[in-house]
């Protein structure tokens, strides 16, 4: 476990090292004692010690540093107790990293004490061994901060290991200015003994503070020199919401800089990016220039293809040197090379624009993730990690990263969300914020055609394209070209599932510009439909992107309260969809608002629909801009964003919609039914087959009333994936069908594979009762009742119905009773004494009491109502009947046992030719429906 490392210091990015690394004096590791300015740390007691103990495993962590003559002397103690043999495992090895061309790693000690005795490792002949490698090679990066490492030798559970060090660095681009910042542990780590010291020269003027709550710490002035000791660790920071801004969260940092100000920054490197003639007459990238600007004299065009150029023909290598060397390569080497880092691609860029007319300077900036608050920092360059370039181009402001890809002239406007950055300028310069805008051309284009021309009911078949703009489409492309066939398919697949749900998919096809930094993806596929009922009618809305959109943000602590919201940088989507309707479209209404322009939570949203010639169109763009919400305005937004959501517009379908029953055989030959079937048949016929295509299948045959069908198809199912639920699905099937043997068959299947299925073991209990087998079904039911829990009341009142139904009705009546006297107003027991009452004709007088307190009590009166009905035709009453059962039917249209009543009662009324249709259509539903009714004499 690596103890040490030099702290964060300067731009990630530096100098390539072009040629052999030179031989620095830094590179030999010194073993020497520590200077007489620092001030050991003694080990806590009870430290090394064998046994267990309460004391924290972290025993040392001394942080101490000298300003002097522009060097800065980082020292560093540590101990750590090893308390198990999995903490013992973790430290193997120790090791240090340093920039040896800015100084020294120097080791004074690397020791175990055990039992109050300290073991001297380096006495002993331990030495640590340089590793030649860079730190982050396998990263694509060259920082420059060399490793030492060593195996740790006879550590042991209960040892503490101690290790103390120092490295000196000294930046010739700073001259004798200097910069530090340290990462301070914070509560509730447990630290035997910390602290952070501090020493500097009087006349340096040094600048410091601890970005972190509640510390109190003032520096003594000792002579010439100001000390600053600070106890660690710091106190427990108050915590933050995630979406808060950057200078509203604690930071457990010291920085400490003799920078004047951000202008002493700005002119300190700015000679580094002069690129004033840079190229000269004659070269390779003189002739790359002149290139541009023959090409075109318009100034925009020009600098959008310096940018191309050093984007695409210049790969990004992070030469991050840790400890500073801030010089970027001259823009020929660059060129000769084809690899830079952030200096250098910026360096070349410039150069490029200098050389075509164009004003531009570089500017320094910090790119870990979102907006940088610069001015709650110290000025110095410790804080950056990137730099890129602005130019000015009619007065506006062009921000230009030569490390990014895929940016074209439709981008050129755009602005990153970095917050605030550096000029550098040769007369110094302050730190700017960029304000951030919508960009210009969206990242994400969908275009989504849907063919529901048939029947609501059914699934969708979707046409879709998705178009990439910009860095993401470049990388997709890249992707593309190390996948073959198959494995583009899957991400394609992947990419369609993410944005239109789970579905069957097919005719995957990808096309890739790089010219235009566009990757378009296209496919095919069903999806489970979009309509969903509403107050007794269907309603399909739209997979919007404001109704997807999500602002709620957290202000519930009292101290949470004014801290305005961080949103997402400048993203941009444009949404488009058709959909097909069926029945031309005739009686479907457009509801909602139809069109919108509106702001909610940092997002800006433009939608449009219409609804004509039978088809429903949806527009919609979303743009982000990386703006903060006022904390006054969270609750407005919130209040804002959820009324625009409920006026999305949405389609209503008419009540006399044609649904999934109401088809035709010509339904078969439609352009939704035909584009389902397609897509079946190339899912089906894929080189490794799956199960799902042939389930997906089944599950719609059944809803159309083609049951062998489905039967067929989940037998291939089956034959590629033997479920459990598969056979149980199987087992229904065939009971519909009235193949009851091989229904047990398939539900005892289902119970082998999975005997936890209770839907199986209730399938299987309703089958043995409808053979006659009553003493087999009692006895699988009074298994499942014995077994309590959530199940037992479920189990009882299935074991009231079957026997009810299909054996003593006295004997399921009695066991109802008892369930009454606990229960003796639950709408569910009253329905099932209601149902077995009506369909086995007693005591049906009573039973209209019972019926009518579920109706009452019902949070869903349909079964109730559905029970009820056939209490009044077992009394004569078919009007009243009729009555129920059309309400029923009105909520839940496709139930099967309620039509097959509805047609019996017609019947009954003398209306023949709807009782024959109504029937046909329950059977359609479900071959088997009129099974039981026939058998307890409720014919037509």
């Amino acid at each position: 476990m690596y103890l040490g490392k030099v702290s964060r210091a300067a731009l990630a990015c530096a100098i390539v090292m072009s040629a052999p690394h030179p031989a620095f004096a830094g590179e030999t590791i010194l073993y020497q004692p520590s200077p007489a300015w620092v001030k050991i740390a003694a080990l806590p007691p009870a430290t090394g010690t064998s046994p267990a103990t309460d004391a924290p495993p972290f025993s040392v962590f001394d942080s101490q540093q000298k300003v002097e003559g522009g060097q800065v002397w980082r020292y560093l103690d540590t101990a750590m107790r090893i308390t198990s043999p999995e903490m013992l495992a973790q430290f193997s090895t120790v090791g240090a990293q340093w920039s040896p061309d800015q100084g020294d790693l120097i080791i004074h000690e690397i020791a175990i004490i055990r039992d109050g005795q300290t073991i001297d490792l380096v006495k002993g002949g331990m030495k640590l061994d340089v590793l030649r490698r860079e730190e982050m090679l396998e990263q694509r990066q060259l920082n420059g901060v060399l490793s030492a490492t060593a195996a740790i030798q006879g550590l042991r559970v209960g040892d503490t290991f101690r290790l103390r060090y120092s490295i000196t660095q000294h930046d010739k681009v700073l001259g004798e200015r200097v910069q530090s910042v340290v990462g301070l542990p914070a509560r509730p780590l447990r630290i035997g003994s910390a602290r952070l010291r501090a020493i500097w020269p009087v006349a340096e003027n040094a600048k410091w503070q601890v970005l972190a709550k509640d510390v109190s710490a003032t520096p003594v002035r000792r002579g010439d020199t100001m000390e600053l000791e600070l106890p660690l660790p710091l106190a427990k920071q108050p915590e933050m919401p995630d979406d808060a801004p950057a200078r509203f969260r604690p930071l457990t940092v010291f920085e400490l800089s003799t920078f004047k100000d951000w202008a002493d920054v700005s002119r300190t490197f700015a000679p580094l990016y002069a690129a004033k003639g840079l190229i000269a007459d004659g070269t390779p990238l003189a002739a790359e220039a002149d290139r541009i600007a023959a090409a075109s004299t318009d100034p925009l065009t020009r600098t959008q293809a310096a940018l191309q150029l050093v984007q695409d023909k210049v790969r990004y290598l992070a030469v991050s040197m840790n400890g500073g060397n801030y010089t970027p390569q001259k823009p020929e080497e660059t060129w000769q090379l084809r690899y830079g880092d952030c200096k250098a691609k910026t360096l070349l860029l410039l150069a490029l624009l200098d050389r075509l007319g164009i004003e531009a300077e570089a500017v320094t900036a910090n790119a870990s993730g979102g907006a940088f608050d610069l001015p709650r920092h110290l000025p110095s360059a410790a804080v950056f990690d990137h730099v890129l370039v602005r130019a000015k181009l009619g007065g506006q402001n062009l921000w230009l990263d030569g490390t990014g890809i895929g940016a074209r002239i439709e981008d050129i406007h755009d602005t990153p969300d970095l917050g605030y950055v550096l000029p550098l300028r040769s007369g110094g310069a302050e730190p700017e914020l960029i304000e951030t805008h919508a960009n210009a051309r969206p990242t994400l284009e969908m275009a989504i055609d849907y063919d529901e021309s048939t029947s609501l009911d059914l699934p969708a078949v979707a046409t879709a394209k998705i178009t990439m703009h910009g860095a993401s489409a470049l990388g997709i492309g890249l992707a593309v070209n190390t996948l073959d066939a198959e494995q583009r398919d899957e991400m394609v697949r992947g990419q369609l599932t993410n944005l239109l749900g789970e579905g069957q998919y097919t005719d995957f096809a990808i096309e890739t510009s790089t010219d235009t930094a566009t990757t378009v993806l296209k496919g095919r596929g069903i999806l489970t439909t979009a309509w969903s009922p509403r107050d007794r009618l269907m309603q399909r809305r739209v997979r919007s992107l404001l109704g997807n959109f999500a602002f709620a943000p957290d202000r519930a602590r009292a101290e949470w309260r004014e801290i305005p919201v961080v949103t997402q940088q400048p993203f941009s989507v444009v949404y488009h969809v058709t959909v097909k309707l069926p029945d031309a479209g005739k009686g479907y209404t457009l509801e909602g608002t139809p069109s919108f322009d509106t702001s909610v939570g940092g997002a800006h949203f433009v939608g449009k629909a219409s609804l004509a010639g039978g088809v429903f169109t949806y527009d919609e763009r979303q743009d982000t801009t990386g703006m903060e919400v006022p904390a006054a305005r969270i609750s407005a937004d919130r209040a804002l964003l959820a009324k625009a959501q409920a006026q999305l517009p949405q389609v209503l379908a008419p009540a006399e919609a044609t649904r999934r029953w109401d088809l035709s055989s010509a339904a078969s030959n439609s352009t939704q039914m035909a584009g389902i079937n397609a897509v079946f048949a190339k899912t089906m016929a894929a080189k490794e087959p799956e199960a799902q295509p042939w389930l997906a299948r089944a599950s719609l045959r059944r809803g159309i009333g083609d049951y062998k069908g489905a039967r067929d198809d989940l037998t291939r199912a089956i034959a590629l994936s033997d479920d459990a639920d598969s056979y149980l699905t199987r087992a229904r099937t065939n009971r519909a069908l009235g193949d009851r043997i091989a229904a047990m068959a398939d539900a005892r299947k289902a119970q082998e594979l999975d005997p936890s299925s209770d839907p199986a073991a209730d399938l299987v209990a309703t089958l043995l009762i409808e053979d006659g087998k009553t003493d087999d079904a009692r006895s699988l039911l009074d298994e499942k009742i014995a077994l309590g829990g959530d199940g037992k009341r479920f189990w009882e009142m299935a074991k009231v119905e079957k026997i009810g139904l299909y054996a003593d009705p006295a004997e399921a009546l009695s066991m109802l009773d008892t369930l009454m006297t606990q229960r003796p107003q639950s709408p569910d027991l009253l329905n099932l004494a209601c149902w077995i009452r009506g369909m086995r004709g007693i005591d049906v007088e009573a039973a209209v009491r019972q019926c009518s307190s579920a109706v009452e009590l019902a949070a869903s009166p349909t079964g109730p109502l559905d029970s009820r009905a056939v209490v009044w035709f077992r009394l004569g009453r078919f009007d009243d009947a009729l009555h129920d059962l059309d309400a029923v039917i009105r909520e839940a249209p496709s139930q099967a046992e309620s039509r097959y009543m509805r047609g019996v009662v017609l019947a009954h009324l003398g209306r023949a030719s709807e009782s024959k249709s109504e029937i046909a259509l329950a059977r359609r539903l479900d071959p088997g429906v009129d099974a039981l009714y026939t058998k307890l004499g409720i014919k037509p």
